[in-house]
C-alpha cells in the first residue's frame, strides 16, 4: 500500500516543479471535516490508485486523446435533467469548461489530463489550466469524486492557478462552469497530507455522494527531489 500511496501523490505533485521562484509559505492548519466517500469504491485499473511510478517522475506537459472528453449519457442513480426539480444541481454530461474561487481570485479553464507512460497523473503543461482526471471518468456533480489538480507555481511560468489553495477555508465558494451552466460548490475541508500518506483510496473513489477534490503541492520544496514534500487537498461539496 504504501507504494500505491507513494506513486499518486508523486503523480499528483511531484511533477509540479523543477524549482522555487516564488516565496511559498507553508499552508495554515487543517481545517473542517473532510467528507468521506460513503460507499467508496476505488477507481478502476488504470488510475494513480494502482499505477506504480518513480519517484522522481518528471512534469508532464502532455495531454490525453481528444475522446477523453467526450460526451457520455446520464451517470447510473442521477434524473434526467429534463425532469429534474428546479432546485436540483446542475449535471454536466460532459467535461465543464471553467472553475471559479472568488476567495483566491481563480477564473481557469478546465481541460483533461490522463495518466503518463510511466501511471503518472499529466498536469497541464501551461500552470494557468486546471487538469480534470479524465481516466476516472467522474464528471463534477456526478456520484464520487470529481479530482482537480493543478500547479502551485513553476520556474518559467511563475505562480500557478492554484498557489493560493492553501488559503481557502470552510465555507468558501467553487464555481464550475459551463457557458452559462453553473455548479456551485462549498468547501467542507482543507488537508495537508504527507505525499506518502495522501489517502488515495478515498479521494480516487467513483461512488459516494459528489465530492470535489483540488490537489496541489504544499509543504517545504526538496532541492534534491526537486519536488514539494506536501499535497494540499481542498474537499468541497455540492451547496
Amino acid at each position: 500500500m504504501r507504494a500505491l500511496l507513494g506513486a499518486t501523490s508523486i503523480a499528483l505533485g511531484g511533477v509540479l516543479l523543477a524549482a522555487v521562484v516564488v516565496l511559498y509559505a507553508p499552508p495554515f492548519e487543517d481545517v473542517g471535516g473532510a467528507p468521506g466517500a460513503a460507499t467508496s469504491t476505488p477507481a478502476p485499473p488504470g488510475d494513480p490508485a494502482s499505477s506504480a511510478v518513480r519517484p522522481d517522475s518528471p512534469a508532464a506537459p502532455g495531454l490525453p486523446p481528444e475522446d477523453a472528453a467526450v460526451t457520455r449519457p446520464p451517470a447510473p442513480g442521477r434524473p434526467d435533467p429534463a425532469t429534474d426539480p428546479a432546485d436540483t444541481p446542475v449535471r454536466f454530461d460532459a467535461m465543464p469548461t471553467r472553475i471559479s474561487v472568488p476567495a483566491i481570485e481563480v477564473d481557469h479553464p478546465l481541460v483533461p489530463v490522463g495518466l503518463e507512460p510511466d501511471g503518472a497523473m499529466e498536469i497541464p503543461h501551461d500552470v494557468q489550466q486546471i487538469g480534470w482526471y479524465s481516466v476516472q471518468g467522474v464528471l463534477p456533480g456526478d456520484p464520487g469524486t470529481a479530482v482537480l489538480a493543478g500547479h502551485v507555481d513553476s520556474r518559467s511560468q511563475g505562480p500557478g492557478a492554484f498557489y493560493d489553495l492553501r488559503h481557502l477555508d470552510v465555507g468558501d465558494e467553487v464555481e464550475i462552469r459551463d457557458g452559462a451552466r453553473v455548479q456551485e460548490w462549498v468547501v467542507t475541508a482543507r488537508r495537508s497530507y504527507d505525499k506518502d500518506l495522501l489517502p488515495v483510496d478515498d479521494i480516487f473513489v467513483v461512488d459516494g455522494p459528489p465530492r470535489l477534490a483540488l490537489i496541489t503541492c504544499g509543504g517545504t520544496f526538496d532541492r534534491t527531489a526537486r519536488s514539494y514534500q506536501d499535497n494540499i487537498v481542498v474537499y468541497a461539496t455540492l451547496r
